[in-house]
């Protein structure tokens, strides 16, 4: 009986502890989400910027400089998760890219070419500063629209979700220079007022603030709504499916198969308007990033299928702006650069390498890039010469004799040389920045690469969820390989060089992070 007794306590107590402590976690997760939550989204405010003044100081030092000389127009065409292999002067063999091959024929092709992240914000933020994402507080991965619940969650954490205001952004340095400056298409560095592309030097925007699987997604011209977007989840789901584009959504949307056509007519005008002098077009697509929608005029006609058409639509566009240019007798001045923000996703071509977009693997960073200009490009020619969307920033710098500012780390180089045929690759070595984070987990010279934790086995933990275990590093020659072979036994003192160079590039971003000198 006694032993039936204590039983029976012992089950009463455990069930009002239990009970108890239930209640405390009900409690303790209502003040969370009511009071605490609320509170620190509140108290979130955009990252201090340091060296505004210093900012300040060198853009009005451009502006009071005498400037001497013709300046080139430059176009910047950007697309959005363009793969390696995507075009078919990268390879394809379904896709057709007439008019972007003939610029790869006429100008540079080069096939090492790197962004400097494998997703959009971080690679974006780099184009535009020539420095690496982690200098932004842009290498937690991708943002996202002020008050969508990962844009909340970064402001608890005092993640910051938009580009520092003391960032030196390419296209302020044109504008101070005297060029009219234009950004049609992707901004996804910000929405949050003072942080939008007219607060960076952009005279005029059209287009859309983040990528085009976010909602709502409004196109705008300047900060004005110019498309409103009123599409809403059905029974949660998201609006898009990775594969299929047909799920149901409700409200009017923005008709995304009109989205290149219209940045593209939105380009022609902005050359046109400002013909007589000099501008700089950062043509910023949104494709063919996830979900695709071809135009009416390409539905169907491509034999790579839905995402031929959206690629092929990309060609079409590139055409008539080089048509809208020869009309205008503006190509003999205009430099233009054609590449992609990051590696290709799942529904994209890599071509022969390894892995994809998130990934550090070559599919993930290594990208198009064709350089067109007849009055800059000497010869024609396919090179193999190292360099990475952070040296377009100082490339620019170069040609324009606009020394770069001083009181901070520009980790791009100038290939101005190389464009101009009288150069070689400016660096000895490539980096590789994790999507998340923005840590260096590989680097590269002109034939060997190592890569930090390349190797190991999935464990499932919820369906395609999990964690990697049994990470190893690898070294592969990338001229004889796709990263398939590790030798790193083989080579091991290579290996161990390479490792060194890349943990002192790790620890330099470590110790001085935003890169002030």
């Amino acid at each position: 009986m006694n032993f039936l007794k204590t039983l029976k306590y012992t089950w009463n107590f455990l069930i009002k502890t239990i009970g108890y402590a239930m209640l405390l976690l009900v409690i303790m997760a209502l003040v969370f989400w009511y009071i605490w939550r609320p509170m620190k989204i509140a108290a979130y405010e955009p990252l201090h910027p340091e060296h505004l003044a210093q900012k300040t100081a060198y853009l009005e030092a451009i502006a009071n400089a005498s400037t001497t000389g013709k300046r080139p127009n430059i176009v910047l065409i950007n697309f959005d998760d363009l793969g390696y292999g995507d075009l078919s002067c990268y390879g394809n063999q379904l896709i057709q890219t007439p008019v972007m091959d003939s610029l790869a024929a006429q100008g540079i092709r080069m096939t090492d070419f790197y962004s400097c992240s494998p997703v959009c914000s971080p690679s974006r933020a780099g184009l535009l500063t020539g420095r690496f994402p982690k200098r932004a507080h842009a290498a937690a991965h991708v943002y996202f629209p002020n008050n969508h619940p990962i844009a909340d969650y970064r402001k608890m954490r005092n993640l910051t979700n938009e580009i520092p205001k003391d960032e030196i952004l390419i296209a302020e340095i044109l504008k101070a220079n005297g060029y009219k400056t234009s950004l049609i298409g992707k901004w996804h560095l910000g929405d949050l007022e003072g942080y939008l592309p007219n607060d960076f030097g952009f005279d005029h925007f059209y287009g859309v603030r983040y990528s085009n699987d976010m909602i709502p997604l409004h196109i705008y011209q300047n900060e004005e709504i110019l498309v409103r977007d009123e599409k809403q989840l059905v029974d949660n789901k998201f609006p898009y499916g990775y594969y299929n584009m047909d799920t149901p959504i409700t409200g009017k949307a923005t008709d995304q198969t009109k989205l290149t056509e219209n940045y593209t007519q939105e380009a022609n005008n902005f050359i046109t308007r400002n013909k007589e002098q000099a501008f700089f077009l950062y043509l910023s697509h949104s494709f063919p990033h996830v979900p695709h929608f071809p135009s009416a005029r390409q539905n169907g006609r491509s034999a790579g299928g839905i995402y031929g058409d959206v690629i092929e639509d990309l060609d079409w566009s590139v055409g008539q702006i080089m048509n809208t240019l020869e009309q205008l007798n503006l190509m003999e001045n205009t430099l233009v650069f054609i590449t992609s923000d990051n590696g290709g996703d799942l529904q994209g071509s890599v071509g022969h390498l390894r892995g994809r977009k998130q990934l550090t693997y070559e599919g993930g960073q290594r990208v198009p890039m064709i350089i067109y200009g007849p009055s800059f490009v000497q010869q024609a020619s396919v090179t193999d010469a190292l360099a990475t969307n952070l040296d377009i920033y100082p490339t620019l710098l170069d040609l324009l004799g606009i020394a770069p500012p001083s009181d901070r780390i520009i980790d791009g180089k100038s290939i101005l040389p190389l464009i101009l045929g009288n150069g070689t690759s400016p660096h000895d070595f490539v980096f590789y920045n994790a999507a998340t984070g923005g840590n260096i987990v590989g680097v590269r010279d002109s034939l060997y690469k190592y890569h930090e934790g390349a190797n190991g086995n999935h464990l499932n933990l919820f369906g395609s969820f999990g964690i990697a275990t049994n990470l190893s590093s690898q070294l592969t020659n990338l001229r004889l390989d796709n990263e398939a072979h590790n030798l790193i036994k083989k080579y091991p003192e290579y290996a161990e060089r390479l490792k060194k160079v890349m943990e002192e590039k790790q620890g330099m971003l470590v110790e001085n992070q935003r890169g002030w000198k």
